[in-house]
């Protein structure tokens, strides 16, 4: 997890300050395994946090439910083995995740993206 400290570090703060919008994993490694993204949101579910993932495929969508440290280590295995880019998106600012071919990370910061955070209806609904 230690490539991915500065991400789980970022989305910590971002729930801490109740800033976190979204979480998206992009530009899939190999195309011909069909998942196109991974989108994550917050939803609060009798008072706990819980993440859901929507997996984009070519013909269909599926959803998953997690908490905190099994997103993160979701988010960890999709981006060393499925996806070269990951976007947290948070009210004050984006964290960029890049994957390298070597598996080497890298990070840039942009500007925020969202003045407002999604409304909370479940992907799935």
């Amino acid at each position: 997890m230690s490539e991915f400290k500065v991400l789980f570090e970022t989305l910590q703060r971002s729930l801490t300050n109740d800033e976190f919008v979204k979480l998206t994993l992009s530009k899939p490694m190999r195309k011909s395994e069909g998942l196109l993204n991974v989108y994550v949101r917050l939803f609060k579910i009798e008072d706990k946090d819980v993440f859901e993932l929507k997996y984009r495929h070519e013909e269909e969508n599926k959803f998953q439910q997690f908490s905190l440290d099994a997103l993160k280590s979701e988010v960890e295995s999709l981006l060393i083995n499925k996806f070269r880019t990951g976007c947290l998106f948070t009210l004050s600012e984006d964290l960029i995740v890049l994957v390298s071919k070597k598996k080497l990370v890298s990070y840039r910061d942009n500007a925020p993206s969202f003045k407002n955070k999604l409304p909370e209806i479940p992907l799935q609904s």
